[in-house]
């Protein structure tokens, strides 16, 4: 069990492609609901942001406008109050404390995101169900559908999980491995998905 009340992968309950590298430094694995969806996230927390946070009693920021505003300032680097706008000033007057060192000579942001979310394995008793599940994450991270056992329309399914970029295991067979995720850019509904992630290991009994 780790601080977050999420546990390192084992072999034991990860799927064929993380069981093989699971280990105590390895993917973090967390049975959550997310996006109306019953998902097993595999996951890489920023472990000294979540101390920080843990020290200031900072649990997450789930606000959209106060992320976007947050995500144009850097990180660790002071901004002079007259180059923020006004609509930048009241986002920042308005962060729960630890979010940002506010100081009369500008802001420090000091808010990072928490955790980084690798992939989102939901499991299905058919494929079809399974890929409609798993496409409500494709903006945030890798997919993967695991399935009891091999479907009987198995070419038909292994067409429709490739055309996506959704990986699919059947049991311990991975039929089709997930597409990477790509697109690492840091966008304010991503950062919202980690924030809603990391709250959710917090609060949900592993």
């Amino acid at each position: 069990m780790t601080a977050t009340g999420s546990r390192a992968a084992t072999p034991a309950d990860a799927p064929p492609l993380l069981g093989a590298a699971s280990s105590a430094a390895g993917p973090r694995l967390a049975r959550v609901r997310m996006r109306g969806v019953d998902v097993t996230m595999a996951y890489a927390p920023d472990e000294a942001e979540q101390r920080r946070r843990a020290a200031v009693g900072l649990t997450g920021v789930t606000r959209v406008d106060l992320l976007d505003v947050l995500l144009g300032l850097p990180a660790g680097g002071r901004v002079p109050w007259e180059a923020l706008s006004a609509k930048e000033i009241r986002a920042v007057r308005e962060l729960p404390a630890g979010c940002a060192d506010l100081t009369p000579a500008g802001v420090v942001r000091l808010l990072r995101r928490p955790v980084r979310a690798e992939l989102a394995i939901v499991r299905a008793m058919s494929w079809r169900s399974g890929l409609d599940r798993a496409g409500r994450f494709g903006a945030y991270c890798a997919r993967l559908v695991s399935l009891p056992s091999l479907p009987a329309n198995l070419d038909e399914a292994r067409a429709e999980a490739d055309y996506w970029g959704v990986g699919l295991a059947a049991g311990t067979q991975v039929v089709v491995p997930p597409e990477p995720f790509r697109d690492r850019a840091h966008t304010p509904a991503g950062w919202v998905f980690a924030e809603e992630l990391h709250l959710r290991t917090l609060t949900t009994p592993q």
